[in-house]
Order: structure tokens, then C-alpha cells, then sequence
């Protein structure tokens, strides 16, 4: 019971921040004798701090009682198409240091990842933070079972045995999460889903994915692979046609290299003017030169949009949500479109969701990397009479995205 105990009374500390002996007994029903134990056991072992308070009314003042989210850190690592991003967070989830690399740059993918986070762990040890756990998001299916890749094509993985490799390679506990999943946890703890209980995340980048969370959880599907709308076809004339390297319709057309595609296809067919004549074609030089009434670049985008409507139907046809949030780089470029498609949606669906692009940039996958280890970190320690036995190896962790959830589990 004193095991119990002592983890709600930090638990209560860590989600208010500051507080008292006296407030801490009333929240929790505690003796003041109780709470003394406690509060001095967590000072012993270095999880909080206690210093003089001050009062503006007679009498002595009362002690304050802070987290010391100084006594230790995490590591959250999105690793992306294009970049990796990682990021070293003491316990209350604020970010320390940063890193950027490309991922597929002077190694592949895994030994890029292995890099990032030795250099975050080292530059932990610089800190004197011990690192308690690291959750790393990825472009991939996971199987919920053995921890595998089975489909990972932008980091070029099939069958990658992810999970095992980074317990054998990375001796703190490893959670791997798909990105976007990890991009919905961080909404729901910072960003446009908070206090929302059915909303969907849908990433359209180098490639394209969702993530579903309903009534507060996230649905993962039967074998993980719940989101996954980049396999959406979205025309009869495609329904014979085979997966090209394991990419699906939707993805293989909307997403950042399908755009770039497309675009110099119609350059080589179309006789017309183009300033993406005179630069290298990337979608973000498309989307700029639609902005600049490019007339061959506005007739990408005009495609583009209407692949995206098609999904964001389909999406909002069978879940229903309150909420999406459009996320990803090629998504983030469609802020000029957001209301086309809102009135898109508004005339093909009885009840239209609430469209909004990613209030936090290119940052949602690490920030829910970073809310991922702390969640696993916490469950970790709490005692199993009060949560039951939590397996950190797995992708098991980020599940409980609802408002009142994310807040518990995080703080």
C-alpha cells in the first residue's frame, strides 16, 4: 500500500506542479503522518523538491513541493522519409536539445537512427540526466507480436526486424510506434486534439498515413495496420493495377514524390509556360509556383485536391470524427486550400468534420515520440496492483490518447 501510495502522491505532484503537505493529504485522503513518509522518501531519492513557501496572510508559511523533472530525461526520434528528428526531454516533456540529420544521408536508415540517439544519450551524460526510456516513430506497420517492419517503404524496410534490433543495440527500454500514430498522441497531449475524443490525424508527406483515434483510443486494427489511407484507390481505372513497391493509390498520387511526379509529367506532355521549367521540380516548388499561377503547377495542385477530398470522404463517411488535423509537409502546404476543402466536405457529407492543418509544424512525431516515453517511463514504474503488468517492448504504449487519458498518463 505505501508503494501505491507514494506513486500517487508524485503522480499528483508531477500533474500540478506545485503543491503543499496539507493539499496533498486532502487530495488523496492521507494522514499528515502518511504524507510525511512519502514526501520525504521522494526527496531522498531525488524525484522532488520541497523549499520555503511564502503567504500573504498570518501564520507560517507553507513548504512548496515541486516534480524534479530534472532527475531524469527521454529520447523521442521520428524517423521520417527524408530527415530524422530527435529530441532529449526531461520528465515534465520539455525538450533539451534537438537533432536533425537526413535519413537516408551517409548511412541507412537504422544506423542513422542508432546515431541519434547515442549522440542525444551522450549529450544526456553531458547533463547528468540518466536516460529512462527512448520511443522512436517510423514510417512503417509494425507487427504487434514479434516487432517487425512488415511494410516500410520510404525507409526502404519489409520485413525489418526493428524492435528486437533495438533492444539488442539500445540498453534502455525501446518503445517503436508508427509515426503517425505518434503524431496523434501529440495532439491529443499538445496540439489540435486535445479535449477532443474522436478525431483523425492524416499525414501527407514523402508518404501518406493516418491515425484514428475513437471515443478517446486509438483503434490500431487488427494487425496493426489501422490508418493506413495511402492504400486507398480512388478510381475504378486503378483497381487492376498492383502495388508499385508496396505503395498504395492514394499515395503513389497525393504525396510529395507523387506530386513532384506528376508534375514533370505534364511538363514533358504540356507545351505550355512553366516556371518548374527553370528549377528542380519538389513539391514545395509546385506548390509555390501554383501560388505564382503556374499554369501547369495549379493543374497538380487542382488534382491533388481532389485526391484529397476523395479520402478526406471516405475518412469522414466511415468514422464520423469531430476533427482532422492534416499534418505532414505536403498536408501543412494545403493551408491555402483549407476552406475549398471544408466546403468539399460540407456538401458530400450529412455531418462534415472540422478540417485544420497541424498547429505543431514538422514537430508532431517527436512530440509524441517524447510524450510516448514519458507515458512508458510512468507505467513502468507504477506499482502493477494499481495499473497491472505493462510490457514496455512492444508498440503496446501512446493507446490512450483520450483528453482525460492523455492528460493522466502524461501530466
Amino acid at each position: 500500500m505505501l508503494e501505491v501510495n507514494e506513486f500517487l502522491v508524485l503522480d499528483l505532484i508531477r500533474d500540478r506542479g506545485e503543491t503543499t503537505r496539507p493539499e496533498i493529504a486532502r487530495a488523496l485522503g492521507l494522514s499528515a503522518s502518511s504524507v510525511s513518509r512519502i514526501v520525504g522518501r521522494l526527496i531522498q531519492g531525488g524525484l522532488i523538491a520541497e523549499s520555503a513557501g511564502s503567504t500573504d496572510v498570518p501564520g507560517r508559511p507553507r513548504a512548496r513541493i515541486t516534480f524534479n523533472r530534472q532527475a531524469g530525461s527521454v529520447i523521442g526520434v521520428d524517423l521520417g522519409g527524408t530527415k530524422c528528428q530527435a529530441a532529449l526531454a526531461d520528465l515534465r516533456g520539455t525538450i533539451l536539445h534537438e537533432i536533425r540529420r537526413p535519413t537516408h544521408g551517409d548511412a541507412a536508415p537504422y544506423p542513422t537512427l542508432l546515431g541519434a540517439i547515442a549522440d542525444l544519450r551522450a549529450e544526456a551524460r553531458q547533463r547528468g540526466l540518466p536516460v529512462l526510456g527512448v520511443a522512436v516513430g517510423v514510417p512503417a506497420i509494425l507487427d504487434a507480436d514479434t516487432g517487425v517492419a512488415v511494410s516500410g517503404p520510404n525507409v526502404q524496410w519489409q520485413d525489418f526486424a526493428i524492435v528486437p534490433r533495438l533492444a539488442a543495440d539500445v540498453d534502455v527500454p525501446v518503445i517503436v510506434e508508427n509515426d503517425v500514430n505518434l503524431a496523434a498522441l501529440a495532439h491529443a497531449w499538445r496540439g489540435d486534439g486535445r479535449r477532443v475524443d474522436d478525431f483523425v490525424t492524416i499525414s501527407i508527406g514523402t508518404g501518406i498515413g493516418a491515425a484514428v483515434v475513437a471515443n478517446g483510443r486509438l483503434v490500431k486494427g487488427h494487425r496493426n495496420g489501422a490508418g493506413e489511407i495511402g492504400y486507398l484507390t480512388l478510381s475504378a481505372d486503378r483497381l487492376d493495377r498492383p502495388l508499385r513497391d508496396g505503395v498504395g493509390d492514394f499515395e503513389e498520387r497525393a504525396s510529395g514524390p507523387g506530386i513532384a511526379r506528376r508534375a514533370a509529367e505534364l511538363l514533358a506532355t504540356s507545351g505550355e509556360p512553366s516556371l518548374l521549367r527553370t528549377t528542380e521540380v519538389t513539391p514545395a516548388a509546385v506548390f509555390h509556383a501554383a501560388e505564382d499561377g503556374d499554369p501547369v503547377a495549379r493543374a497538380v495542385i487542382e488534382e491533388t485536391l481532389d485526391h484529397v477530398t476523395l479520402a478526406l470522404v471516405a475518412v469522414g463517411a466511415l468514422l464520423d470524427p469531430e476533427l482532422v488535423v492534416i499534418d505532414g509537409s505536403v498536408g501543412r502546404s494545403l493551408r491555402p486550400y483549407l476552406d475549398r476543402l471544408s466546403e468539399r466536405l460540407g456538401v458530400r457529407l450529412w455531418s462534415a468534420p472540422r478540417l485544420v492543418i497541424s498547429s505543431l509544424g514538422s514537430d508532431s512525431t517527436v512530440i509524441g515520440a517524447v510524450a510516448a516515453a514519458l507515458q512508458s517511463v510512468r507505467r513502468k514504474a507504477a506499482p502493477s496492483s494499481l495499473f497491472g503488468v505493462f510490457d514496455v517492448g512492444g508498440t503496446e504504449v501512446a493507446q490512450e490518447l483520450g483528453p482525460a487519458a492523455a492528460t493522466a498518463a502524461i501530466g
